[in-house]
């Protein structure tokens, strides 16, 4: 492999340079999207405890929850312990509700800001005149199919027949110990697939896109 199938040459303008943008931006969006997984499985998280709390009584008066931080021995009749208890249990509760949805909102809005974003950067490379410098015609269902279902693991690309799909998979494979690798594959897949679901396809159902040689 030359050197042009790692880098974006230095200067690039135009079109390649325009799927470069909208490949970080989908790393992005691919890092926005893993907070949000957090934030919601943490508000999850807090609501599974709180059931199982009013469900059980396990802190029925909040007393053991404070006599197993303090190192005490949990005894009946003793109000300011177990308001001590309640009040320790309600604060955590509180602050982990507050960052929860704090955090479900704000990726939320970055989810929805890199979309427009990724949208805008598809319009310019959609409507850029200059020739393909590598067309590649390929079926656009399976294209964009592959590219959000498999593309983690090469999927697009396999239906291009082209070689890198096969690093794909591999890091796609590695990347389930590793997840950085994961992470790339997923974002390039999803810019890719993203930007073919606005393209026009042919009465046969192809689309004719400039293949993208480079890493990023």
């Amino acid at each position: 492999m030359n050197k042009k199938e790692f880098f974006l040459p230095k200067g690039t303008t135009g079109r390649r340079h325009d799927v470069f943008i909208l490949h970080i931006q989908g790393l992005i969006l691919i890092v926005v999207l893993i907070l949000a997984l957090m934030a919601s499985i943490g508000i999850l998280g807090r609501t599974a405890i709180t059931e199982l709390v009013n469900r059980t009584g396990l802190l029925d008066s909040g007393a053991q929850l404070y006599s197993v931080m303090s190192g005490d021995i949990y005894m009946e009749g003793t109000p300011a312990t177990a308001e001590k208890g309640n009040n320790i249990y309600k604060t955590v509760m509180g602050i982990w509700s507050v960052f929860g949805y704090l955090a479900a909102f704000i990726t939320l809005g970055a989810t929805i800001l890199m979309l427009v974003l990724m949208r805008k950067r598809i319009n310019k490379i959609l409507e850029d005149p200059s020739p393909l410098e590598e067309p590649v015609r390929v079926k656009k269902g399976a294209y964009v199919w592959l590219g959000f279902l498999l593309g983690a693991y090469g999927g697009h690309l396999f239906a291009l027949k082209k070689k890198k799909a096969w690093i794909y998979l591999g890091l796609g494979i590695v990347g389930m110990w590793i997840p950085l690798f994961f992470l790339y594959t997923s974002g390039i897949s999803f810019a890719d697939a993203f930007l073919a679901c606005f393209m026009d396809k042919d009465w046969d159902g192809y689309i004719e896109l400039d293949y993208y040689p480079y890493w990023i």
